[in-house]
C-alpha cells in the first residue's frame, strides 16, 4: 500500500502544508509532552497529552508529505498507521501506537483511573522516540520545512 492509494480510497487529500504550519505542529508535540509531565494531574490526563504528542507527530510527517487526513470516523487510526508510509515506522510501534488510542478512548470516554503509571511511562516514551524518528526524517527528507535557527528543531533531540 502507498500513500498515494490512500489518496484514491479517499482516506487522505493532498494539501500544501509550510515552514509554519510544521513549526506549529512541533510546538503541539513539545507542549504536550511537557504537559505529560506534570505530576500535578492525573495519570489518566498525562497519558491523553503524551497520546496527542504522538498523534500530532504522526500528522506532521502526513503534513509534511503535503496530505491531510479526511475527517471520518477513524481518521485518527490513519493518521496512525500512515506512520509506516511516511517514517517508514516499524508495523511493531504502530500496533503498540493504535493499542494506547484504544487505552486513551477508553480513559476519556468510559473510565477514570484506567491508565497504570507504566502504560503512561511507555506512552510517553513512544511519543518520544517517534518525535526524535520524525525529526531525523525531516531532515533528511524535508528539510526545507524545518524551521532554522537555535530555537528550531533542528538540533539533535528536537530540543
Amino acid at each position: 500500500m502507498s500513500l498515494e492509494k490512500w489518496v484514491e480510497y479517499g482516506w487522505l487529500r493532498r494539501e500544501p502544508t509550510s515552514t509554519g504550519e510544521i513549526k506549529d505542529l512541533l510546538g503541539i508535540v513539545d507542549r504536550s509532552l511537557a504537559d505529560s509531565k506534570v505530576e500535578a494531574v492525573s495519570t489518566d490526563l498525562r497519558f491523553i497529552a503524551a497520546f496527542n504528542a504522538a498523534l500530532s507527530v504522526a500528522t506532521t510527517a502526513l503534513r509534511a508529505s503535503g496530505l491531510r487526513t479526511v475527517t471520518q470516523a477513524g481518521h485518527h487510526v490513519k493518521t496512525i498507521e500512515s506512520l509506516e508510509l511516511t517514517i517508514k515506522a516499524n508495523p511493531k510501534v504502530i500496533e503498540r501506537f493504535k493499542t494506547f488510542n484504544s487505552k486513551r478512548n477508553k480513559s476519556v470516554y468510559d473510565v477514570a483511573g484506567a491508565v497504570s503509571d507504566q502504560e503512561l511511562e511507555a506512552m510517553v516514551k513512544l511519543a518520544e522516540e517517534l518525535k526524535n524518528n520524525t525529526l531525523a526524517w525531516l531532515r533528511n527528507l524535508h528539510p526545507e520545512l524545518l524551521p532554522a535557527g537555535p530555537s528550531g528543531p533542528t538540533r539533535a533531540g528536537g530540543d
